[in-house]
This record gives structure tokens, sequence and C-alpha cells, in this order.
């Protein structure tokens, strides 16, 4: 019965495994505009992919009704870029103070809080999506991001 069990916990252990190794890879040089928008279109998300100053691609998407852009960086030839960073800003009557932005900076990590000439925020996140990322960690930084977004707008009373 000891054998059968550890036999059992051996195959179980060997099919996780095998799960794991089966998870959609990123190409290993990034994603696309077109691929990108596809994974969020996927998620339920609205994606409109257009094109920055610089011809890379940018996405217009909203989780939890929050409008967010995505811009690409490090892209080649083909527009196959290996980092990308979701950003928000919040247009606030009053601005936020260089205070209260360093206190978000302090409490919190990932989700970063600059401000522009008018004190209003701007939140951040960067992601690398090239060199072995997995789709599944990609959706995971996705929940990170969507998840401080709510936090943050709660931090500023938006």
């Amino acid at each position: 019965m000891k054998n059968a069990i550890i036999a059992l916990a051996g195959a179980t252990a060997l099919a996780l495994a095998g799960g794991a190794a089966q998870a959609q890879a990123i190409h290993k040089d990034g994603m696309t505009g077109p691929e990108v928008a596809a994974w969020l279109q996927k998620g339920g998300y609205k994606a409109v992919l257009s094109k920055d100053d610089g011809g890379d691609p940018l996405i217009d998407s909203a989780a939890d009704g929050h409008s967010f852009k995505i811009y690409f960086y490090d892209c080649d030839a083909t527009k196959r870029c290996k980092a990308l960073q979701f950003s928000a800003g919040f247009d606030l009557k009053s601005g936020l103070t260089l205070a209260k932005a360093n206190e978000w900076n302090r409490k919190n990590r990932y989700l970063k809080v600059y401000l522009d000439d008018d004190g209003d925020p701007y939140v951040q996140y960067d992601v690398n999506v090239n060199a072995g990322r997995t789709i599944p960690g990609l959706d995971d930084d996705f929940s990170v991001w969507t998840g401080m977004i709510g936090d943050f707008t709660t931090f500023i009373d938006w």
C-alpha cells in the first residue's frame, strides 16, 4: 500500500510538471500589438490598437471602469516587443501632493506613481514579455495591475 501511494504521488508530480511545461509560451522575442490585443480580448477586455508617435504599438483598454494604455518597448523591426507598460493617468481638481505620491510609492510595490506638471498622478507597471515568459505569467501580472489600479483609485479618492 505504501509503495502504491508513493507511486501515485510520483505520477501526480510528473503530471503537474508536465502541465506546467505545457503553459502557453510567449515568443522569445516578445509580443506584437495584435497578440496583446487578442490576449486582452480573450479575457473579455476592450483593446483598441493603434501606434504611438514612434510607430510602436499602443493599446487603449479598461478594467473595472478604469481606462489605461499599454505602451510597447524594446521593439524590433517586425514590431515584436520585449516589454509592456500599463499606464493610467488621473485628472484631479487639486492634483496630488508630492507627499501623498511618495506615501504610495513607499508603501506599495509594483505600481509606481509620478506627478505631471499639474500634480495629476500617473501610475505605471512594467512587464517583460520575452525570454521564457508565458501567458499565465502575463495573466498574473495583469491581475496585479488591475488589483492595484483599484487600490490606487481608492487611495486618491477617485
